[in-house]
């Protein structure tokens, strides 16, 4: 089970199986791996990300870019312009010390110095100002182009989500809720799944027991099952229930409903029945 959320921000852990590519910069939630490393350190996935960001913060804004090319042409025609009055017209009157002074008033009305340091300054001020705010502005590129937008599309998962995934709904079907919760409680909490962590952190606020199991069993990419009052309880994905032969057709409207929402879905029961129904989901901020 492998938490991929540095590389792709998504909350809820991926399953792994024997062939599967993995990111370098994931974390390894849970039993022991043996990776095979297929490319070079600079080439992983995380490495780019680095370097793009690198990148960006090298650009200079449209605006800046735009002054310290003017001032590479215009302040050396100052300098110029400054020696050929100090040198060139005394030549003629002798009067050196006077022209001296009127080429240094060239020179300090005319070197575009304020022109060349004010954009950068107002940059750095606006990005800092940002920073105290919470907000990190990647380079004065980014910050002149806030100006023109219209629309803002957000990756979603920890910038407008917690980044963790809590419980949004539970269906019950053939069981009460607190007893739906009490067996699913029972079953997740020897797991150390983000999901089933979830599951047991909302049964605890419902103020629901854990229930006396045994035979405690983690199936892997499906769920977990155990044994309770001699009855085998199971908690998993579609694909558990369907190899288990349980009959799905009459709480298949409610699994639709919640994928389409975008939820995770733990189905419980048996091997018999499907008694309820919990979607997870990455909560908002």
């Amino acid at each position: 089970s492998i938490n991929q959320a540095p590389i792709t921000g998504e909350s809820i852990p991926v399953d792994k199986i024997i062939g599967d590519a993995v990111y370098a910069g994931t974390i390894n939630e849970s039993g022991s791996l043996e990776i095979k490393v297929t490319k070079l350190v600079e080439d992983t996935t995380i490495s780019k990300i680095i370097h793009l960001v690198e990148e960006a913060q090298e650009k200079k804004a449209p605006t800046q870019a735009f002054v310290d090319k003017f001032a590479t042409i215009y302040t050396p025609i100052v300098f110029i312009l400054a020696l050929f009055i100090m040198v060139i017209p005394p030549l003629f009157d002798g009067a050196w010390s006077e022209w001296f002074y009127k080429g240094l008033e060239l020179l300090v009305v005319a070197c575009p110095c304020a022109l060349v340091i004010s954009t950068p300054v107002a940059i750095v001020s606006a990005i800092g100002n940002a920073a105290k705010n919470g907000v990190l502005i990647k380079g004065g590129t980014f910050l002149e182009k806030a100006g023109a937008i219209n629309a803002i599309a957000f990756d979603k998962t920890g910038t407008l989500t917690e980044g963790k995934p809590a419980v949004s709904e539970v269906v019950s079907l053939a069981a009460e809720e607190n007893q739906l919760l009490a067996i699913t409680k029972t079953l997740e909490d020897y797991s150390n799944h983000p999901i089933a962590r979830a599951i047991v952190d909302y049964a605890a606020e419902k103020k629901v027991d854990s229930l006396q199991g045994s035979n405690f069993k983690i199936l892997t990419g499906k769920g977990v099952q155990a044994t309770i009052q001699e009855t085998v309880y199971y908690a998993g994905n579609a694909k558990l229930f369907s190899d288990l032969g349980t009959p799905l057709s009459h709480c298949w409207s409610h699994i639709e409903k919640l994928q389409n929402e975008g939820k995770t879905i733990i189905i419980v029961g048996t091997a018999k029945s499907v008694l309820g129904i919990i979607s997870v989901a990455d909560t908002i901020r």
